[in-house]
């Protein structure tokens, strides 16, 4: 039968040092796991954070583009309406004065077929 008694002082201290020794190496492994875990984490963090940042800074400059553009489209369907408003009034303008107008030429030709005037 063994006792701790009969054990020899020397063999208990030498598997003393190599439990204390596997404990930690136990530890240390852990510890290791654990940083590789937040090493991952942290990795995978920066990269779902990157991508949010980057689709907000395409978010803001796409609307202060879409802003530029409008302001622009405005100018132009402004311009073009003052186009449509001007070439209106001047064909309004012509169609009066062409109802207005005496022919050019009053007197009856001689010939109609020659065109030829009396």
């Amino acid at each position: 039968m063994i006792s701790p008694w009969s054990v020899p002082e020397k063999k208990a201290r030498k598997w003393m040092w190599i439990g204390l020794a596997a404990i930690a190496a136990l530890q240390f492994y852990y510890v290791q796991e654990m940083i590789a875990a937040f090493v991952v984490l942290a990795v995978l963090f920066a990269i779902v954070s990157g991508a949010g940042l980057l689709l907000l800074l395409v978010d803001r400059a796409s609307e202060r583009g879409l802003g530029w553009i409008r302001m622009g489209a405005l100018g132009v369907l402004g311009a073009g309406r003052a186009a449509a408003n001007f070439f209106g009034a001047m064909a309004a303008r012509r169609a009066a004065t062409r109802s207005t107008q005496l022919p050019v030429s009053r007197t009856r030709l001689r010939h109609p077929r020659l065109g030829t005037a009396r």
